[in-house]
């Protein structure tokens, strides 16, 4: 028979629970009985079975997309979130089983090949909300999600403009057609070991880092309607084609986005609009070149090539004892294996930076010579990263600093990992796997509202270990010898000023009377 459940009361328990002293759905149970939840209104009466746990998960599942949507909508009325940046990341976790249907060996950002794993996918807005998570197999690769992603907030989060920053394991010329075809700018990293772009610099001998960024948009504005031409019939388009062809270089500084310019010769929102998402269309059709910063990193440049010298120092006094111990005739298997044990594991990078002589007739390794030629160029490479952007009004600076913001997407992953520790994953049914996810990030959610609206930016571990020293007291009092004359009472231990203030942070009242607990 099926049985009615309060889903909703479940899925917050488990919620909280994540942020506070994560456990096993079984765990759930007994932790309940701990908490104040067992005397408050609402709470009391609910069955602590273990199903009742799992049901909830399945229909919070069922209702994921629902749900996260009227979050995002939610957010922005309450706390004005900012989606003109979206940062996009992704992460993988591993499970100890290999039940799951999802969960396959792939890249693992856990240094655990040998387990399989599942990829998650997380979208933030500028100040750090997550807004939206995917799950995926887990040897799906970074830059075949970007698509679903981009497609996701354009048609149900109804984002009509936003920068949609990624990392550089997710680039690649369909995902950046995508971006554009939705009407997006991005900022992108690049692989820059694959890249034409370090050949071309390093042909031009010493770099002179403030030249490779000169804005050229108004050029560009210039061509793209001219091309476009004849598809521009309506005479809303006509006094924008007419301003920006008129337009002189000395203008360039004075209009840099075609958001700029329209601005000044559109008043209406919604038609300035109109007009930018087709002139964006266009762009795609007819821009092909990229803007491209390049940056270098002088503190990381110093740390790589420190690391770098300290590694291939002591390879080379292996290989010193390596071949000296070998003149005393040792097999040449022998020796191959002990080649290949210095070089085993995270090292295996570093054997190009060695040259390895070998005796004509036997091929036997006698000896070896460091590869100065690939040091230098490694050393050219040390610090520099690159960026390519289809924002062509923002200055290099910004787009660096738009970039860098990924950060809070990793801070969100490691909290991920440590906080609410989404780990070990006690489940193999997709369905519990993926709602599973989802109560972390929920989690996740709660904990950087908490830290963002109520701390101000302040991390929420001092106020949780503040709020941990208050405990739940639990007496029982005989009216009689009978045992059924008797009562359980709840209570909590006083609370210090400081307590008292972080309960109130998120709506606490009555704190020491539980009877009366208000959220």
């Amino acid at each position: 028979a099926k049985v009615a459940i309060e889903a909703e009361k479940y899925i917050e328990m488990m919620v909280i629970n994540r942020c506070v002293d994560a456990l096993s759905k079984l765990g759930m149970t007994r932790w309940v009985e701990r908490t104040c939840y067992k005397a408050m209104k609402g709470y009391h009466r609910l069955p602590l079975d273990v199903t009742y746990f799992y049901r909830s998960m399945d229909y919070l599942l069922a209702i994921k997309d629902e749900l996260e949507l009227a979050l995002f909508e939610k957010m922005k009325t309450l706390f004005s979130v900012n989606v003109r940046l979206t940062f996009y990341d992704i992460t993988s976790t591993f499970f100890y089983s290999t039940n799951c249907p999802i969960s396959a060996n792939g890249h693992s950002r856990d240094k655990r090949p040998d387990l399989e794993q599942i990829v998650v996918g997380v979208v933030t807005s500028y100040e750090g909300y997550p807004i939206k998570h995917f799950v995926f197999e887990g040897n799906t690769k970074d830059e075949s999600t970007v698509a679903e992603v981009v497609e996701e907030l354009k048609k149900t989060y109804n984002i009509e403009e936003t920068t949609f920053v990624g990392d550089r394991g997710m680039i690649s010329k369909l995902n950046l057609d995508k971006i554009e075809g939705e009407g997006f700018d991005y900022i992108m990293g690049v692989k820059h070991r694959q890249s034409e772009i370090m050949a071309m610099l390093f042909s031009q001998g010493e770099l002179k880092w403030e030249d490779y960024d000169k804005y050229n948009g108004l050029k560009k504005s210039k061509e793209i309607l001219r091309k476009a031409g004849t598809s521009f019939t309506d005479k809303d388009f006509a006094p924008l084609r007419k301003m920006i062809l008129n337009l002189k270089d000395k203008d360039e500084l004075k209009y840099k986005s075609y958001k700029e310019i329209l601005e000044k010769v559109v008043s209406e929102t919604k038609l300035r609009r109109k007009i930018f998402r087709l002139i964006k269309k266009y762009q795609g059709q007819y821009e092909k070149s990229l803007r491209t910063v390049i940056c270098l990193n002088h503190e990381r440049k110093a740390l790589i090539k420190k690391k770098r010298d300290s590694t291939i120092g002591a390879l080379s006094e292996a290989l010193d004892k390596l071949f000296a111990s070998d003149n005393n005739g040792k097999e040449m298997a022998e020796t191959e294996k002990r080649l290949g044990g210095i070089f085993d594991g995270h090292k295996a990078r570093f054997r190009k930076f060695f040259k390895i002589g070998r005796a004509k007739e036997t091929q036997k390794a006698c000896g070896y010579s460091v590869n100065q030629k690939v040091i230098d160029y490694e050393e050219q490479m040390d610090g520099i990263f690159i960026l390519t952007t289809s924002r062509q009004d923002l200055e290099a600076k910004k787009v660096v600093e738009s970039y860098k913001n990924l950060k809070e997407v990793e801070m969100l992953f490691d909290d991920l990992k440590n906080f609410v520790d989404i780990r070990p994953v006690r489940h193999w049914l997709e369905v519990r796997v993926r709602a599973h996810v989802f109560i972390c990030i929920l989690a996740l959610l709660l904990k950087r509202i908490f830290e963002i609206d109520c701390l101000q930016g302040k991390c929420v571990m001092e106020p949780l270990e503040q709020i941990s020293k208050s405990k739940l007291i639990k007496y029982k009092v005989k009216f009689s010898e009978r045992e059924d004359r008797s009562k359980t009472f709840r209570t909590v231990t006083n609370t210090t000023s400081m307590q008292k203030e972080y309960f109130k942070m998120v709506g606490i009242r009555n704190p020491m009377n539980l009877e009366n607990f208000v959220w």
